[in-house]
Formats: C-alpha cells, structure tokens, sequence
C-alpha cells in the first residue's frame, strides 16, 4: 500500500511524503513504517503501542476508528496520515 504522510510528521520519515509499504493491514502498515523510521515511533505510537489519539489514520479517504486499524489494505489502497491539531 502506499502510506501518505503529512504536515509536521514530515521531519521523522526524512521528508518522504509518499512510502510504499508491502502490509496485510493498516495497523501492520503503520508498524513497519515505524520500524523503517525509528523516529517515527514514539511519536506514532504510545507506551502500549497503539497510535495516539492525536493522529488520524484515513484508508482510501475514510477516517479509521482505533478498532479499524485491522482493517486489510493492499497494493492499491492508500493511507494517509495527519496529525490532528487544535487549538484557536
């Protein structure tokens, strides 16, 4: 699948917007991804491991629910990343 990333997590994948990622899922998806870029663990993931909630995680433009990351993703769907920001 190829996982887009945007916005300020930019700098912990080396300014690489676009990643291919070869995943059965969104979740394993996101691991590998952080497993290739180690600075983008903690900032990803939790103490638990699962993404924080400041994030949101889109396949194919849906927004995924925390309980959707199982969700199966293949060669052609695309993920996008955002950090969700607020504020006013």
């Amino acid at each position: 699948m190829i996982v887009h990333v945007n916005g300020a997590l930019l700098r912990f994948t080396d300014y690489r917007r676009v990643i291919s990622v070869a995943a059965p899922t969104v979740e394993a998806a996101l691991i590998k991804l952080a497993d290739e870029y180690q600075p983008l663990r903690t900032v990803l993931f939790d103490r638990r491991g699962r993404p924080r909630a400041t994030h949101r995680i889109f396949l194919n433009g849906e927004l995924l629910k925390p309980d959707q990351l199982a969700s199966p993703a293949g060669d052609t769907d695309s993920v996008e990343l955002l950090l969700a920001i607020s504020g006013g």
